[in-house]
């Protein structure tokens, strides 16, 4: 009777103590981090790109979305080939699923981001083309990055606003998600976008690196003011945001997001006002801190919710 007793509260914890969330971060759950991570890193690259009028770094940002994020969604779902229910009109979800209406943002873009694409290129190499067929790609071309822009904008979101909606995580469970996630996502465009342009030149490194530093600097406000909105919450809340900071998720957060992801990016940026010119091989690098800096911001905020229970009071301090 006394086992029967234990195993039965050991398998009913869930309704009495905080519970990790697992789904998104262990077995398969792994491809919805790595989809997200390389939805912020895509996005927030073709973003940078289209208002920089850069097409290579448009074409790597649209593969990055369509090429990498899209497959590990598919693969994820398990039933890849059924995808199109999941598109209006075949299916009313989008009007209450973030999940539904990220898949359509992602598709709209998907579409409008091949348009661009051509039509840019089509601008940029116009040989054998008669002016009014270049007049009518231009006017085309202006019209699909004004379209391709939002949808990316949207698909960049969408996670953000998804989690934040989850109100059985209280971590997540605030608006603040969202433009933490967005902020960080414009931040990696940028950085990936000053290694096209040490690639393929055109791109005006200084400019991008100042504007690097301010989204750096904001980036740290609005984690700082985010864990401090969840050690203020609920007592769910208060136990992601101490696990992260001094817990189990504390290394990947404090190596991964806090000194890979900001603090050599922020020192190297820095640099050239007191050590003049920096090679390439350090910018190269500073680069692949903030990249992985992206994938550890994503694993400590999915890695680090929980569940609030059922039968216990979240109010009591």
């Amino acid at each position: 009777m006394q086992h029967t007793r234990r195993q039965w509260m050991v398998q009913h914890e869930w309704m009495v103590k905080p519970m990790k969330q697992t789904e998104w971060i262990q077995g398969e759950g792994v491809l919805v981090w790595l989809s997200e991570v390389f939805s912020s890193l895509g996005t927030g690259l073709y973003l940078v790109s289209i208002f920089l009028n850069n097409w290579w770094g448009a074409l790597i940002g649209y593969f990055i979305v369509v090429g990498i994020k899209l497959p590990l969604h598919f693969v994820y779902l398990g039933r890849p080939f059924r995808f199109w229910r999941a598109l209006p009109p075949f299916t009313g979800a989008w009007r209450t699923s973030w999940i539904a209406r990220g898949f359509f943002f992602t598709t709209l873009y998907a579409g409008f981001g091949l348009i661009q694409l051509i039509t840019s290129y089509l601008i940029l190499y116009p040989t054998g083309l008669d002016s009014s067929v270049v007049n009518t790609i231009f006017v085309v071309d202006i019209t699909a990055k004004i379209l391709a822009g939002i949808t990316v904008v949207l698909t960049a979101i969408y996670c953000g606003f998804m989690m934040s909606f989850c109100k059985s995580v209280p971590f997540w469970n605030t608006g603040m998600l969202p433009i933490v996630i967005m902020n960080a996502g414009i931040a990696d465009g940028l950085a990936l976008m000053i290694g096209v342009g040490l690639y393929f030149g055109g791109v005006d490194v200084m400019m991008l690196e100042a504007v690097t530093r301010i989204l750096l600097l904001v980036n740290i406000l609005l984690i700082a003011t985010y864990l401090l909105n969840a050690t203020y919450g609920t007592d769910t809340a208060k136990l992601s945001a101490k696990e992260l900071i001094s817990g189990k998720n504390a290394l990947p957060f404090w190596v991964g997001v806090a000194i890979a992801g900001i603090a050599i990016p922020l020192a190297v940026s820095l640099a050239p006002y007191f050590m003049g010119e920096v090679s390439h091989s350090v910018q190269i690098f500073a680069i692949v801190c903030h990249t992985a800096g992206a994938f550890a911001l994503k694993y400590c905020i999915l890695n680090v919710g929980y569940y609030k229970p059922l039968l216990y009071s979240e109010m009591r301090k």
